[in-house]
This record gives C-alpha cells, sequence and structure tokens, in this order.
C-alpha cells in the first residue's frame, strides 16, 4: 500500500486530496474512525464509510461519493482502497444487514438502527427525536 504524509503538504493540496477543508477537520473524523475500527472491528476503508453514512444523518450516500471518499482518511491516502460495495459487505456483517439500507442499487443510508449503533459506539448520548428526525 502506497501511503502519504499529508502533514508535509500545503493547506489547499490536503484539501484537493483529502476533500476536506481543513486537516483538523479530517483528524477529527479519524478518531470517529477508529472508533468503529474498535467497536465494529471493522477495516480502515469500511470504517470510512461508516463514518461517512453516519454523518450523512440518514441522506442518501451514492456510490460515486463513497468510491471517492473511501481512501482519503486523515494524515494518510490509501491509492489502493477496497470498492464500496466490499466495505459495504463487511459493514452489514458487523453491525447488521437491518442497520443500512439501499437504495436503487446505487446508494446507502443508515437505518434509525444503524444511526442508534453508531452513536452509541461513539459514546454519543441520544434521543428518540434525535435518532428519528431524519429518516
Amino acid at each position: 500500500m502506497m501511503r502519504l504524509d499529508l502533514a508535509q503538504l500545503s493547506q489547499r493540496l490536503v484539501h484537493v486530496v483529502v476533500g476536506g477543508k481543513s486537516l483538523r477537520d479530517r483528524r477529527a473524523a479519524d478518531r470517529r474512525r477508529a472508533i468503529y475500527h474498535n467497536a465494529f472491528g471493522l477495516r480502515a476503508d469500511a470504517a470510512c464509510l461508516l463514518d461517512q453514512l453516519a454523518q450523512a444523518n440518514g441522506r442518501l450516500v451514492h456510490l460515486q461519493d463513497a468510491a471517492r471518499t473511501i481512501g482519503r482518511r486523515g494524515q494518510v491516502l490509501d491509492m489502493r482502497p477496497r470498492p464500496p460495495e466490499i466495505c459495504m459487505i463487511e459493514i452489514r456483517e458487523r453491525l447488521g444487514a437491518d442497520a443500512i439500507e439501499t437504495v436503487r442499487a446505487v446508494s446507502w443510508r443508515l437505518t434509525p438502527l444503524g444511526r442508534l449503533r453508531t452513536m452509541r459506539a461513539r459514546g454519543t448520548r441520544f434521543t428518540t427525536e434525535k435518532i428519528g428526525a431524519n429518516g
């Protein structure tokens, strides 16, 4: 696997490479993905996709968006990430098939149960209004 240290790059190039506004935001995403890795035993690219789904708050995540984001994790850029469909299989195995909804075979979203499981993993306090508000 080829790795690139983003801390050595200019801020503009970091934005281009990782698709984020700041390295600080990407590090926060790395911390969330580490939580998903520890809680569910997901590989880095699957944890990246799960984080993308969790941050979408019940909105759809399209296959193309997932493919662009999976290999771009914080300070490390994976030049050969697994396809999103393979990552989704791993997420469904670990979180349960009832945690992910597939929409027209090209996009996914977390179900309220999936959002609940990711919130618990992160230690977020929640209410039923927060869970069901967006979907």
